[in-house]
């Protein structure tokens, strides 16, 4: 049975059978099946939650309701300099110490995770005459369970690299960061896409044996699992076999500054930034693996 929120989808869907991409675009994928068909008309709480947490040591924002906004249609994820003074964080289920700049985090709700199929955003990083130190992104996230496994499926901009962009799968076991997610293998590649700072179409294909990046309809990285399986033996700095990600995950998407530590590896640096700033999402959809289908949608 359709939900409530899905009779609306399909009922816009009718209406705008396509939402505005790139020439060729039409949406179809053999073998997996529209869900979600957000163009961020208004935020919907049966869908969405706003984080309040923050990303580790590396970021220097902390994440707030008032960092995520959708007005005329799209989603705007704004960072600003200002006082977030410290408090608990539910997302972490810890608390937080006080921060000099506030960011935005979207999250899919607990009942709406995912496992498998097609996941495309329209996203326009902010302008890099005024933002050059920064990371924004399209990616599934899990960490949780006995052992603690850490499962992650990236499309990352950076501020410092404005024609690029990078595309990751992180997995660890009991890893207390992300130096120690090294000995599962570094699956991270920075890929020249041209301009981030204009409206691109990013996509991730995740099915059980293989992971694929997309810029604009054009395939850009396939990681297969006999990539990073380790057979016959692991290539270094890999020390362990990985799996391609296989469990229910949350669809995430944020906006945030890197710390002065790590900037100038990772972000960029933030002396170019003008606050406040904001990365732009127009559209996101979601398709199910037909294969896998998804439950409670």
């Amino acid at each position: 049975m359709l939900s409530p929120w899905a009779v609306t989808s399909c009922a816009q869907s009718i209406e705008e059978p396509h939402p505005v991409a790139y020439p060729g675009y039409t949406g179809d994928y053999p073998g997996f099946t529209l869900r979600l068909d957000e163009r961020f008309d208004r935020f919907d709480p049966n869908i969405w939650a706003k984080g309040d947490g923050a990303v580790g040591r590396e970021a220097m924002c902390r994440f707030t309701a008032r960092g995520v906004q959708v007005l005329g249609g799209v989603l705007e994820l704004v960072i600003r300099e200002e006082h977030v003074p410290a408090g608990w964080s539910e997302d972490h289920q810890m608390q937080k110490d006080a921060y000099d700049y506030s960011c935005g985090e979207l999250r899919t709700r607990a009942d709406k995770r995912i496992r498998y199929g097609r996941l495309e955003a329209r996203i326009k990083a902010p302008q890099r005459q005024e933002a050059s130190g920064y990371i924004t992104s399209l990616f599934t996230y899990r960490a949780e369970g006995s052992p603690r496994e850490w499962e992650e499926i990236d499309v990352e901009l950076e501020g410092g690299r404005p024609d690029k962009f990078q595309a990751n799968l992180i997995y660890g076991i009991d890893a207390s960061g992300w130096l120690s997610t090294r000995q599962w293998g570094a699956w991270e590649d920075k890929i020249v896409v041209g301009p981030v700072d204009e409206w691109r179409v990013f996509a991730i294909e995740w099915v059980p044996t293989s992971i694929k990046w997309f810029v604009d309809g054009q395939l850009v990285k396939t990681l297969h699992q006999s990539d990073i399986d380790c057979q016959p033996g692991c290539v270094p700095p890999q020390k362990q076999p990985t799996p391609i990600p296989d469990d229910m995950t949350d669809i995430m998407m944020n906006f945030w500054i890197p710390n002065d530590v790590i900037q100038d590896d990772f972000g960029g640096n933030k002396r170019l930034n003008v606050y406040p700033m904001k990365t732009q999402y127009d559209w996101f959809r979601y398709y199910e693996l037909d294969s896998h289908p998804v439950e409670d949608w």
